[in-house]
């Protein structure tokens, strides 16, 4: 499906810019592992987490810039490595540089169960590699980055007292802080969080029954996007039943629609969808998403004063 990606500056991400960023010179690297089950032994072996760099070596600017002005730095090492196993899962596009990739089938495994979609990514995982938090770029340097680690560290321990007890009673108790630290870094797809998401579901907390329930419409609607041939009436329809989802990919999903249903001559079903997307905050935040939402509204209103023809018969439709 061929879409334009207004999330792209909603929620401005490395993840998501394009343009190559200036990128210091690296002074020192750090102990990198690039295969999995060593990174795993070491971090069992010696009572550590892992940190997982999933990057682009050869062509990505953030990732570079990361490597640069921290990961580079002895200041992030001289603390991190106290607690983490680094494990590099590189993605290149030169030949060299792939010929350094211990098991590209299984990198590409580990990025899509952890639902990596851009580069940088880090990914905080215990010595299962169960990942606990998620992050990309950070301007501030090494020190800054740390404080970012170890704020994550912190609500990752709600996620990693979850996977330490088998007792049904203590996970009841355990799963509504741990899965909103799950949903809040994107970890409820990873495979053996699977089981958490169904026991959301039969709680009997309602709160959480229902953030549950959210999270399986958002894989829904991911699901109806991600197809080769969009079926517009089934997506718009979702849309219309699902008033109050919001997100990224909702915004992404509402403004696709709408040129659609402008197209079909659906005007006012155009409108709604826009004025929904104005009154997310993630819009309401971002002064470019807003001019660009409003000036479609002011186009569909200039189109139907015009009396524009959608239908292609030739005659004004209003």
């Amino acid at each position: 499906m061929s879409m334009f990606f207004l999330t792209a500056f909603l929620v401005c991400s490395p993840l998501a810019i394009s343009d190559e960023p200036e990128t210091p010179a690296a002074e020192v690297g750090l102990p990198w592992v690039m295969d999995i089950a060593t990174a795993k032994e070491m971090a069992r072996k010696e009572g550590k987490d892992i940190l997982i760099n999933f990057t682009g070596s050869d062509w990505c600017g953030w990732c570079k810039k990361l490597e640069g002005e921290v990961f580079s730095l002895p200041a992030f090492h001289e603390d991190a490595g106290k607690q983490y196993i680094y494990l590099y899962l590189d993605f290149p596009r030169s030949e060299e540089a792939k010929a350094k990739v211990v098991d590209e089938e299984l990198n590409g495994k580990s990025r899509d169960e952890m639902g990596v979609d851009g580069f940088p990514t880090i990914v905080l995982a215990d010595h299962q590699m169960r990942p606990y938090a998620k992050t990309g770029y950070q301007p501030g340097g090494p020190e800054k980055y740390l404080e970012h680690i170890v704020e994550l560290r912190a609500k990752g321990d709600k996620i990693k007292a979850l996977l330490a007890t088998e007792d049904e009673a203590q996970q009841g108790e355990m799963l509504p802080a741990a899965f909103d630290v799950m949903a809040e870094q994107g970890l409820l797809g990873f495979p053996a969080f699977g089981k958490y998401l169904e026991l959301a579901e039969k709680s009997d907390n309602p709160e959480l029954v229902k953030r549950a329930a959210s999270h399986r419409a958002h894989g829904q609607l991911l699901k109806l996007l991600n197809t080769q041939e969009p079926d517009f009436p089934t997506i718009v329809q979702f849309l219309k039943d699902n008033s109050k989802m919001d997100g990224p990919e909702v915004l992404n999903a509402l403004w696709f629609c709408q040129g659609w249903m402008a197209e079909q001559g659906d005007e006012d079903g155009a409108k709604l969808f826009l004025s929904r997307m104005l009154n997310s905050p993630l819009v309401q935040e971002n002064e470019r998403g807003r001019k660009m939402i409003e000036d479609a509204l002011h186009g569909i209103d200039h189109d139907a004063t015009d009396g524009h023809d959608h239908d292609g018969d030739g005659k004004p439709d209003h």
